[in-house]
Formats: structure tokens, sequence, C-alpha cells
């Protein structure tokens, strides 16, 4: 297992779409195996492969809740159903070191997607999973958390995002935001 290096605000892999996972095989599950290290590493709650450099519809969560932790590996999710019912609270990701603001999500979520066993499953999200399960499927489709920002929140963060981004100028030229 290694340790993989966290793509920050301004490397174009976080606004691809990333790629379906078509076949589990050594190369995704040695990808996983890597981003479940760089996650605890991290102490995140959750992960997205484009996170980590790779195009690939892959996401783990690591949620601490009442009941111990939830932990899910999930390839190719996607989103099914959205509540009505919205909330806002203030994210963070790993994305974007130091980087926090108020993000409205539905309180509840029912994704769709495939097992490290190959197996099709639905999961049911509410609160505090439902956001991370709305987060990490950002990730995959090339959204960030920073879209949802009010303009006070990016107003807030306007000193930290430069910063991220003068580092990434530098690796990756002109960057698209």
């Amino acid at each position: 297992m290694a340790l993989l290096e966290m793509a920050t605000y301004g490397d174009p892999v976080l606004r691809k779409k990333a790629e379906e996972v078509k076949k589990i095989d050594k190369e995704i599950l040695e990808i996983i195996e890597n981003m479940k290290e760089t996650l605890m590493n991290q102490s995140g709650v959750g992960l997205a492969a484009p996170q980590v450099g790779i195009s690939k519809r892959i996401f783990i969560v690591d949620l601490p809740q009442e009941k111990g932790t939830r932990r899910l590996i999930l390839l190719n999710p996607k989103i099914i159903f959205y509540s009505k019912d919205k909330i806002v609270a203030e994210e963070g990701c790993l994305s974007f070191p130091g980087v926090w603001g108020n993000v409205e999500r539905s309180n509840r979520v029912r994704v769709k997607g495939t097992l490290l066993s190959g197996k099709s499953t639905v999961i049911e999200g509410e609160g505090m999973f439902a956001r991370v399960l709305q987060h990490e499927i950002d990730h995959l489709d090339g959204k960030l958390f920073i879209d949802y920002f009010s303009p006070e929140d990016k107003e807030k963060n306007k000193e930290k995002l430069e910063e991220i981004l003068n580092k990434n100028r530098e690796k990756f030229g002109k960057v698209e935001l």
C-alpha cells in the first residue's frame, strides 16, 4: 500500500468527469487499498479517486457515527433520489486545505452503485452521511464544493484559494477554475 498525493484546487483532474470502472481487477483493488490508506492518513471522512489524481468513478466513505463507523466503498455511484428537504452546513474538503464554507445539500439521498464484490446496490443516506455521499459524487462529476459557496464564503476564502491556485500554477500552468 502507498500514500497517494492529494490533488488540490487547480489540478485539472478535479474538474473532469471521472471514467466508469468497467472491471474490478488487480489495478482497481490496488487503487482502493491506496485510497483507504490515504484517507486514514488525511483524517477525512470521504475520498473520491479524482482527489488523488485518478479519474475513475470510485469513492470511499469512512464516517464516524454514534454506533461505530460507517464505511463504504462504491464504484460507479449515481444519485437516483434527492429529498426536497435541504440543509445548509459547513463543509471542508481534502483537496482544499484550510477552506471551509456553507453548502446547501439534500438531507436524504439514494445512491445506486457497485460494491467491491461486483454486486449492484442501493444505499440510502440521511444527514451527514447524505452530505458526504453528495460531496464525493460531485467530485466524480467534476463539481467542487466551492461551486456552492455564497459570495460571502467565496470572499472569506479568497486568500486561501489563491494560495492553493498559485502552487498549482507552477505545476499545471494556466488552471481551470
